[in-house]
């Protein structure tokens, strides 16, 4: 990713700071916690919540004290995947193809419920200058994805923006290409479709990607 500012079409995508990347991860560890740990509960009772808990620890990786914001951030990192392709597995373990399902939709529901305040805000510039909100959308987003990999932002228009990730942290990741497939692939688009009328296009080669946002 480039250093400093980004100057696209009236407005700059400052870089994330490490500490901020760490702060992010981290909260979306915690909403996979919280969200699958209830879906197995539901699903399969308490005994096999616990289980869960005993199959991300042995997983889990510590962070040390005194550890750099770039290394606790990329332990975190690790962690998160780790719990959320793992909560995955288990579901599908259990349940099949139902149960990953489930997950993928109790997924959604979590990454929904995370950012309802400001898509509420965002849907309601939508409806009086469609432009602006989708102008507003992609600065978002240029910014609070820089937390899953680094990327070139290759193209931005009124009405379009381009990614180039090459390459995709996700996919360097050993539990990245079941991430890419569960939330780059459905639960990201799914989510701006139903909250914002975006479309997300992904075009994977190997480790790379390219990824194009436009309105409906």
């Amino acid at each position: 990713m480039n250093n400093g500012n980004w100057g696209f079409a009236m407005f700059e995508v400052k870089e994330m700071p490490y500490s901020e990347k760490f702060d992010g991860i981290f909260g979306y560890m915690k909403l996979v916690e919280a969200f699958a740990t209830q879906l197995v509960k539901s699903e399969l009772g308490k005994e096999k919540a616990d289980e869960l808990q005993g199959l991300w620890e042995k997983g889990m990786e510590p962070i040390p004290e005194g550890a750099s914001d770039k290394d606790r951030y990329e332990i975190a990192y690790r962690n998160f995947m780790w719990k959320w392709v793992s909560a995955n597995n288990f579901m599908g373990k259990y349940q099949g193809e139902a149960g990953t399902t489930k997950f993928m939709h109790a997924a959604i529901a979590a990454w929904k419920g995370r950012h309802r305040k400001s898509a509420m805000s965002l849907r309601m510039v939508g409806r009086l200058a469609p432009k602006v909100a989708f102008r507003k959308l992609t600065k978002t987003l240029a910014y609070h994805l820089q937390m899953f990999s680094p990327f070139s932002v290759t193209e931005l228009k009124e009405n379009r923006m381009s990614l180039s990730v090459a390459p995709c942290k996700i996919l360097m990741d050993p539990n990245g290409s079941s991430f890419c497939v569960m939330a780059c692939q459905n639960i990201i688009p799914s989510w701006l479709q139903g909250q914002f009328n975006v479309k997300m296009n992904l075009d994977r080669q190997g480790a790379d990607c390219n990824v194009v946002f436009e309105p409906f």
